[in-house]
């Protein structure tokens, strides 16, 4: 049986990678990992989600499009996405200083001015490069399901990131991968009553030192709820 130790290990050692090696991932690693992701719990074991897979010419032409469309984008704040999702925006108060936080973590990482609107946009270009990954991961739930099928998506997709960690390699879970879905619809053949929710990069770290950057995680009181007085 697995230890605690090994698995709390295993679970904070896992981090979001912003800068891959161009090296391929070996053949059946990506199946492994994928089916490894199939043992996280499921809304009556329904599993109502499906995954595109994007590699070589496929991921480069993928990548192309959607540099091509932000750079024709003026339109804020969404520039030129139309994901099958939306949320508030910008986020709600409580919720935007905790990405806020983020963005200033890796803009001072990366030495990029608060003002350097050039540099902050061919960052933002970099979530479409898929940060050098040479995989991309692209995830559709059920609309049928509403909530419980993201909801099952967000548990395979943890698994996933667990299992390619234990193997070596980093993932990236990206928002804006998920605005753009007629693009990844004319890529592969996907069911209408599935919708795109984002997208990964996945493939082995490089030493660049945004990947030695890491998030801070809440307090765990800040999760907890207090009891209404009685």
């Amino acid at each position: 049986m697995l230890s605690y130790e090994n698995w709390k290990q295993l679970t904070q050692s896992r981090r979001s990678t912003r800068d891959f090696l161009d090296s391929p991932i070996e053949p059946g690693v990506l199946t492994d990992i994928l089916t490894d992701g199939l043992t996280a719990p499921s809304w009556s074991n329904t599993r109502p989600f499906v995954v595109a897979v994007a590699e070589g010419e496929q991921r480069d032409r993928i990548s192309r499009r959607l540099i091509t469309r932000l750079r024709e984008s003026t339109e804020l704040p969404n520039l030129g996405a139309k994901p099958d999702f939306t949320h508030e925006v910008p986020y709600p108060k409580g919720l935007v200083e905790r990405s806020q936080a983020v963005g200033k973590g890796i803009y001072e990482t990366l030495g990029i001015d608060r003002k350097d609107s050039a540099a902050r946009f061919s960052f933002l270009e970099r979530n479409y490069e898929f940060f050098g990954a040479p995989t991309a991961l692209f995830f559709f739930t059920h609309r049928g399901l509403d909530q419980f099928g993201t909801l099952d998506l967000g548990l395979f997709m943890e698994n996933v990131m667990l299992a390619a960690n234990a193997k070596g390699l980093g993932t990236c879970a990206q928002g804006y991968l998920g605005g753009h879905p007629d693009i990844i619809r004319s890529e592969f053949e996907v069911s209408d009553d599935y919708a795109l929710v984002c997208g990964m990069s996945i493939g082995y770290p490089s030493d660049h030192p945004i990947n030695g950057w890491h998030a801070e995680r809440l307090p765990i009181n800040d999760l907890l709820l207090s009891p209404k007085k009685q």
